[in-house]
């Protein structure tokens, strides 16, 4: 009698070879850009760039910096090669470097950590603000207005679609961490 597992089974076994494949294919074109292969970079570049982009704009509206973060995190692969994802995916060691990289710049701008802002509480509701007239129509507007962290833990978690223990590695937090921050944006959107 010849039994076909069940379709969730199949579906998780396919896509868990199909992760391993890609890793190993991440692997291997890092192991060509260690050795200065510019051909190996060049498609190691095009598989991330379209992941890095929309990170960069969910972080800010800026198109130029944007352009530029990535191109500050792929420099940093060329240069680490295949050090890279030694303890982790290398996934999620180019996310890593993405987020330093953009924590960095935003810090170096002077934009304040999360902590140091408060999050809004419901009473705050009594006394609606001149901000508050003003309603953005389009959702990144709203995104734009949390802390570095938040937004950057929104998008991984809920465009990206890392798991919290993912998000974890990239952020280097905990995943308590993780839910904090959730929690927090998730307060500030919606009051």
């Amino acid at each position: 009698m010849d039994t076909a597992p069940p379709a969730g089974n199949v579906a998780t076994a396919y896509s868990s070879a199909d992760k391993e494949s890609t890793e190993q294919a991440e692997r291997a074109l890092l192991a060509l850009v260690s050795t200065g292969d510019r051909c190996a970079m060049a498609n190691l570049y095009g598989l991330y760039f379209t992941r890095l982009a929309n990170f960069f704009r969910h972080l800010t509206a800026h198109a130029d910096l944007v352009e530029e973060l990535i191109n500050d995190t792929m420099v940093e692969v060329w240069k680490e090669g295949a050090s890279i994802g030694a303890n982790a995916s290398v996934s999620l060691a180019i996310m890593g470097l993405a987020y330093s990289h953009g924590r960095r710049r935003f810090a170096e701008a002077g934009v304040t950590r999360p902590h140091a802002q408060p999050v809004i509480q419901e009473a705050d509701h009594d006394c609606p603000s001149p901000a508050a007239s003003h309603t953005p129509t389009n959702p990144q507007d709203f995104l734009l207005k949390l802390p570095f962290e938040e937004r950057a833990v929104l998008h991984l978690v809920y465009a990206s679609g890392h798991s919290r223990r993912d998000v974890a590695d990239i952020m280097n937090i905990s995943c308590e961490c993780v839910d904090v921050l959730i929690g927090d944006a998730r307060r500030r959107l919606w009051r």
